[in-house]
């Protein structure tokens, strides 16, 4: 069926080739010159920097906590916060660069993603670190949509987009698979800090290269929308506040009852404002395909498994199996690496099954996974671990790059760069809930646990009480009378053990529950089918 028929926009709405306005909002060379696959590489840059943090910084956890005695509840904003920020930002981001430039917004989000290493890198409280991931968040959401929309515009013909945008999505998981190898060189030899540099080494190169290599390009007649890149802003920050603080203190607790509200309201006067608005942010029109609003559930339910199931890995890794970092990160190749491979082919694949199958696949697989995991055990056997990391990383490839081509295909040309910010948007709200429920649930269980099983092991409910506060902030059994330390020590790995399995279970629950709309809704194919 084709797709601007299923939206309401006639095919003629859309630019043809040759005209000015397509000329204006591609930017893009002739479709045989070379230069536009080496601007791919540099826009890839931008968008491996933004992933490379989310998984260096969960590699680094652990020493980060360690040095800085940072409490459970501050840990988990150690990585949400970075999130938070694009989340917030990433469609006002977009607009942003389809009226001044695509390019011009990605090299300023690469400047102040560096910036924000900066930060980091100097950081010697938690504070100060949230601090740096929240600056590098407001980079990271100028570079993925003007990243991705910079795609849109240079590859005009929709095959090329698919398999561009494969190339796109691909970078976004070479991106996490080397952040936990580089984090672990790193860590082998230097401080938590040092794992700041990469980004500062990948940075400088994309803001070389892009100002030669990348065309620029934007939409020839957006406007601004002050009010809904407002409403916008502040509907998204304020629900992605209350899902990571709410984790923490409790979803009842007055502060986030009051985000609620905010949320609410801010949605309610959005919607109204973009629906009477000549040229909003976002078109919510785009919605009523019930295969789009499909897609875009499929893109935050991806991340939020595949950031998710990685975090409760890599934890469980260096808690219970007590790996160390580099060791981890070539364990969590198993994931990873599988994911580039599969995400190589993803854009041939799907020409052949259509997007409704393979979106489908993806989740039942990556859900199998992440149930797959539940046979680890406290010994932190890597054996029972790296079938289930595998095949949530081909689930992963085979959802990616499929459904950010799936949303962008499927509307007109000029609405691409929306697109690409509203698919960004779902895709990094994911980033937040994978790291924020499912880590929250093992933050909070694991203290329960321990509790129970220090108290069942004969230790006195004060004594446990004492040695739970001590575990939840990172400590160690030395100091520990003999008895007591051999009663810790059996106790802390099946306690962490069952909180990371009670996570895994309800990601993998959530990942196979979406399958069943992306089966019954997303009914597009592939462009040229």
């Amino acid at each position: 069926m084709e797709i601007k028929s299923q939206l309401g926009v006639p095919a003629s709405a859309a630019p043809t080739a040759g005209t000015p306005a397509a000329a204006t909002a591609s930017g893009a060379g002739a479709p045989g010159d070379r230069g536009r696959w080496f601007g791919l590489l540099v826009v890839c840059l931008g968008v491996m920097m933004a992933f490379v943090d989310v998984s260096a910084t969960i590699t680094a956890l652990r020493h980060i906590q360690d040095d800085l005695h940072v409490a459970s509840s501050t840990l988990v904003w150690i990585t949400s916060a970075y999130s938070l920020a694009v989340v917030s930002l990433v469609m006002s981001a977009g607009t942003l660069g389809d009226l001044v430039g695509r390019r011009l917004v990605f090299v300023g989000g690469a400047a102040v993603f560096v910036a924000g290493s900066v930060v980091a890198f100097l950081s010697g409280s938690s504070g100060t670190l949230i601090t740096g991931q929240i600056v590098m968040g407001v980079g990271g959401a100028a570079l993925l949509p003007s990243s991705l929309a910079i795609v849109s515009a240079t590859f005009a013909d929709p095959q090329e987009r698919t398999t561009a945008i494969s190339i796109w999505a691909a970078c976004s998981g070479l991106g996490l698979a080397i952040g936990p190898v580089l984090a672990g060189l790193l860590l082998e030899h230097f401080s938590w800090h040092a794992v700041f540099l990469i980004n500062l080494v990948i940075g400088a190169l994309a803001l070389v290269l892009a100002p030669i290599l990348v065309s620029e390009s934007k939409h020839p007649t957006r406007k601004l929308d002050p009010v809904g890149l407002v409403l916008g802003t502040v509907a998204t920050a304020s629900a992605t506040y209350a899902i990571i603080q709410g984790g923490a203190t409790g979803y009842t607790k007055a502060p986030i009852i009051v985000m609620y509200v905010v949320f609410a309201v801010s949605l309610l006067l959005f919607v109204r404002v973009e629906l009477r608005h000549h040229d909003p942010m976002l078109d919510l029109r785009l919605f009523r395909s019930a295969s789009f609003s499909a897609v875009m559930g499929v893109s935050a339910t991806t991340m939020f498994g595949f950031v998710g199931i990685s975090l409760l890995s890599v934890l469980y890794m260096q808690r219970v199996g007590q790996v160390a970092p580099l060791g981890v990160g070539v364990r969590m190749l198993s994931m990873f690496g599988t994911y580039i491979l599969i995400s190589a082919a993803a854009s041939r694949l799907v020409r052949k099954v259509g997007f409704t199958a393979m979106l489908t696949a993806g989740l039942v697989l990556m859900g199998a996974g992440a149930l797959a995991l539940l046979a680890t055990g406290p010994s932190g056997d890597y054996a029972s671990m790296w079938p289930g990391l595998l095949v949530a990383g081909v689930g992963a490839a085979l959802l990616t790059a499929p459904s950010t081509a799936a949303a962008v295909n499927s509307v007109p040309a000029l609405q691409a760069g929306m697109a690409a910010s509203s698919v960004n948007m779902a895709r990094q709200l994911g980033a937040v809930l994978g790291p924020s429920v499912l880590g929250t649930i093992v933050t909070s269980r694991f203290p329960r646990n321990l509790h129970h099983r220090l108290t069942d092991a004969g230790v006195p409910g004060p004594q446990a009480d004492k040695v739970v506060a001590g575990a939840s902030h990172g400590g160690s059994t030395a100091g520990l009378p003999a008895g007591l330390a051999r009663a810790v020590g059996a106790a802390v790995p099946r306690a962490f053990t069952d909180a990371v399995h009670l996570g895994l279970l309800v990601g993998g629950i959530v990942l196979l529950v979406m399958a069943v709309p992306t089966a019954r809704f997303v009914r597009h194919r592939p462009p040229g089918q």
